[in-house]
């Protein structure tokens, strides 16, 4: 009688671990994609080109729009490095899990 409930409770967490791990490979896929093309990166005459134009306000310079740019580009790096670490271990840790579960006793 136990080793049915304890089957069907290996299974289940068999099916959730094998879930889990296919959206993690997804996630740290989706990742390296986005760290591998990343956005185009402009110096700054190119950026004043195609994004400043004469009708900025007083306050705001253009040289102040690309640091701004510049910052928030890092920023995004940054948060991709950290979701392709997070995933990736991710991946490590529900594949060790599934291997502990699954193997011989």
């Amino acid at each position: 009688m136990f080793s049915k409930d304890n089957d069907i409770i290996k299974r289940i967490m068999n099916l959730i671990l094998v879930v889990w791990i296919i959206v993690a490979i997804v996630i740290s896929y989706n990742s390296v994609v986005d760290l591998l093309f990343d956005n185009p990166k402009y110096n700054y005459e190119e950026y004043k080109i195609k994004y400043c134009n004469e009708e900025l306000d007083k306050y705001t310079t253009c040289e102040k729009k690309y640091e701004t740019h510049l910052s928030s580009q890092k920023r995004e790096r940054q948060t991709k490095t950290k979701v392709l670490i997070n995933s990736t271990g991710n991946v490590m840790i529900i594949g060790f899990f599934t291997f502990l579960l699954n193997r011989k006793k």
